[in-house]
């Protein structure tokens, strides 16, 4: 097969998982990007959302500068298509992150054939295509993500710098790494401080001083646009990447900072790049470590693992940035390995597919157990849109124990808003941002009962009588804390619809992660009697949403039929 060929297979195959699969199937995995970048954006769009500490005029500590692009996008179709369902926004966001992915992804292809190899750059491509963190990293409304994205555009032009050493494409992959800090996350900084270093220790003084200046120049521009924006919507100064690092380092203590939050001990980012790497991908990235013409980058990718491992609080969002460079170090590595293999057929062949097969079966693997595991939330949620009350009067969408679940309000049709009720959470609990005054009105008010300390406040909760749906899993609860029993729901409450969630308390560590299809797994029960149940379970329990039968005599459904309680 000719490798214009297989360069085509793989940009048309990343074309349909970046722009039709991920859209749609991947999963949120993480409660930040549900209520610290969707709820603020659904504020923007349709006017309503909720609110955490984080966006309170008194922190200012998330950007809504970093949400406007998709904001203008999205409002731009409110007026192409007004009759769209809300949903339609969320999916839409998803896929302006997709082709931005893929746009940048084809891009630093194109450098590394020019740079290094086309072999190189289909390898690297083949490694992007069946990778289970971007798979869902890629498409999530994060600034590490978008960071992650933006940093393959800092790779294209790092490399065509270190190939002919000239000051644009350096200036070009510095502005691209300060829109990730600036306007993302301000620790994405460190990524380009090794190319720093080889600019100053490669290049004549008078150089260095004339590139100095055209970078600030850059940075300055960027610097003055995202904070005039954020002051402006804030209607204060507000330096929002100031504000999260002084939060997160500075002013970090036992009572505020990250650590309140959890810590994980030091291997857990190890563990982590297991899951969201095939294992080929981490065996040959060290080796591609090793390429002394990239060493900028491979010192990047050090330095991040090293001081984001030396980090008591870790989070898998904390990795994305440098999703990129792990993969082109496996891609450099990969062909480190085949050209050592070139003399013998056997081994070449051997090593060469496989890798591929590996890569394939632990990627698809991965990808199918988060799609199948975790996608109950999206499902349900979204299927509040099949049923409208006769009536414009606000109907309250009740969570407690399954708050970090909720995907976002895009999936709550108009007059449905998400409450909390009362469960074992004892931490801080979004609040609701106003929908009274205009919009700067409702962003500049300073919400009641917020901290930074995650302290519990009780006005966070609503009143289990005042629910019309609730969404819970059905498992045992606690009967001292939680205001629902789903196994035991009261008389004036029906189940709606129902989708399968991975039990963790039911499930093993491997089947939680990877999924196997169940003839295989009973092949292997069949062959591993005593050891195949004590490695590999995925239990599974129900996802539920219910909706209570006195607050409303009748729903209708958009698809026709009608539902009487």
């Amino acid at each position: 097969m000719s490798r214009k060929i297989v360069t085509l297979s793989l940009i048309l195959l990343l074309s349909l998982s970046r722009l039709c699969l991920q859209p749609v199937f991947s999963i949120i995995s993480d409660c930040d990007e549900t209520y610290n970048y969707w709820e603020p954006l659904n504020l923007l769009v349709r006017g309503f959302g909720k609110q955490t500490w984080e966006y309170s005029p008194e922190y200012s500590i998330r950007s809504w500068t970093f949400l406007l692009p998709f904001y203008g996008v999205l409002h731009a179709f409110q007026n192409i298509l007004p009759e769209l369902d809300a949903y339609w926004n969320f999916y839409i966001t998803r896929f302006l992150l997709g082709l931005l992915s893929l746009v940048l992804e084809v891009g630093l292809h194109r450098e590394i054939s020019r740079s290094m190899s086309i072999p190189v750059a289909n390898i690297w491509l083949f490694f992007q295509l069946f990778n289970p963190g971007w798979f869902h990293a890629s498409v999530e409304l994060l600034p590490s993500s978008v960071a992650m994205l933006l940093s393959i555009g800092s790779i294209k032009y790092a490399l065509r710098y270190l190939s002919g050493g000239q000051e644009k494409p350096f200036v070009l992959s510095m502005a691209f790494t300060f829109i990730a800090g600036v306007l993302g996350w301000p620790f994405v900084f460190l990524l380009g401080l090794p190319l720093c270093f080889h600019y100053l220790a490669t290049q004549k003084l008078i150089n260095t001083i004339r590139t100095a200046f055209d970078a600030g120049a850059v940075l300055t521009l960027i610097i003055t646009t995202v904070v005039g924006l954020d002051s402006l919507i804030y209607g204060r100064f507000t330096p929002v990447s100031w504000n999260a690092f002084w939060y997160n380092v500075v002013d970090a203590d036992e009572a505020s900072g990250p650590n309140i939050f959890g810590t994980e001990p030091w291997f857990y980012y190890i563990l982590n790049l297991v899951l969201n790497f095939p294992l080929p991908v981490l065996v040959l990235a060290p080796l591609g470590l090793l390429h002394r013409r990239i060493w900028p980058l491979s010192l990047s990718l050090l330095a991040w693992l090293a001081i984001f491992t030396a980090q008591p609080h870790k989070e898998e969002r904390f990795l994305y940035p440098v999703y990129g460079f792990v993969t082109l170090s496996a891609a450099v590595g990969y062909e480190k390995l085949v050209s050592l293999f070139r003399g013998s057929c056997c081994l070449h062949k051997t090593f060469q597919w496989g890798t591929i097969a590996s890569v394939i079966l632990l990627a698809t693997s991965r990808i199918a157990a988060l799609v199948i595991h975790y996608s109950a939330p999206l499902q349900v949620y979204g299927e509040l849109y099949n049923y409208t009350l006769n009536t414009d009067k606000q109907r309250n969408v009740c969570t407690g124990r399954e708050w970090y679940h909720f995907p976002n309000s895009f999936l709550l049709p108009d007059h449905h808003r998400l409450k909390f009720v009362a469960s074992g959470f004892d931490g801080l609990l979004p609040g609701d941002f106003p929908e009274e005054g205009g919009l700067l009105n409702q962003i500049r008010q300073i919400p009641p009962g917020m901290n930074k300390e995650n302290q519990f406040d009780e006005g966070k909760l609503w009143p289990s009588n005042d629910c019309d749906f609730y969404v819970d899993i059905f498992k045992p609860i606690d009967f001292f804390k939680d205001d629902f029993n789903p196994l035991w729901m009261p008389p004036d409450w029906d189940k709606i619809s129902c989708q399968k969630i991975i039990d963790v308390d039911d499930s093993k560590v491997l089947g939680r992660s990877f999924y196997v299809p169940e003839c295989i797994s009973k092949h292997m029960q069949e062959l591993f009697p005593q050891h195949w149940s004590k490695i590999y379970k995925a239990g599974q329990t129900d996802y539920c949403l219910y909706g209570n039968v006195t607050r409303f005599k009748e729903l209708s459904q958009k698809k026709g039929s009608t539902v009487v309680y």
